[in-house]
């Protein structure tokens, strides 16, 4: 959905509502410009059944490769529940802090379940 203009969470949810249809947890990014467009999206490889790593160093080679202005992540929970465990708010939480030190904005990380999902922009982790 290269193009895709991103201005809300529900807007990243739907960005990466795919995810909702996998059986084994997945990370995907979108690289975003100043206008809220997409510029790439990558597809990380799937995980384990109910865990799946966050590659920060790559995210961030990605996102300043692609020159852009700020980065977000997703990934599903394929078990249900869209609430964030506390090993994805760690890991978020470094991938801002990556993301601040190179002049880059983790605009957010949304988690999927099914039909549900969850914000770490508006639940205040970001």
């Amino acid at each position: 959905m290269e193009g895709a203009r991103i201005i809300s969470p529900a807007d990243a949810f739907v960005l990466f509502g795919e995810l909702a249809r996998m059986d084994r947890e997945h990370l995907w990014s979108a690289c975003i410009n100043r206008r809220g467009r997409v510029l790439t999206m990558r597809r990380g490889e799937p995980g384990e059944a109910h865990a799946v790593g966050m590659p920060i160093a790559e995210l961030l080679r990605d996102a300043v490769m692609r020159g852009a202005w700020g980065l977000i992540v997703a990934h599903n929970h394929p078990g249900g529940g869209d609430a964030p465990s506390p090993q994805d708010i760690r890991a978020t939480r470094k991938l801002a802090e990556g993301a601040q030190a190179l002049g880059l904005r983790l605009l957010d990380h949304v988690v999927v379940a099914g039909g549900e999902w969850a914000s770490f922009r508006l639940l205040g982790l970001l």
